[in-house]
């Protein structure tokens, strides 16, 4: 599995957006540029917490404004996170919040020691 870490930036991004305007408790409510960028999550959308809603809508709120290497990095991350199963989420949020409490000078030695770990055999 790749790593979760990149989905820390998503989920990073989400926390640091303003909270959304628009409810978007609804996949309606949503603009057809939101429901294009978060389409992987179409199918699961209804099940989502709200609040994970407006995260998201947020994001795509803040998409455009992204350069276009950081715009694939997220489409990417948003298909990614689609796939993971409840468990998965629950964990990457659980590991998301132990990173965000890493001191910004240590991150990089614990994401390279998360690759690391990666690269062994039975920790994919």
């Amino acid at each position: 599995m790749r790593s979760c870490i990149p989905l820390y930036c998503l989920l990073l991004t989400a926390l640091l957006l303003p909270p959304a305007t628009v409810h978007a408790e609804d996949w309606s409510d949503l603009t057809p540029a939101q429901q294009r960028l978060l389409a992987p999550l179409a199918h699961s959308w209804a099940g989502l917490e709200k609040s994970e809603q407006k995260s998201f809508a947020g994001i795509a709120r803040a998409y455009p404004k992204l350069p276009p290497d950081k715009q694939q990095r997220l489409r990417e991350q948003i298909s990614t996170w689609a796939t993971l199963t409840p468990e998965q989420r629950h964990r990457a949020r659980e590991k998301f919040t132990a990173f965000s409490k890493v001191p910004a000078e240590k991150r990089e030695a614990v994401k390279q020691m998360v690759r690391e770990q990666e690269g062994k055999p039975g920790n994919r």
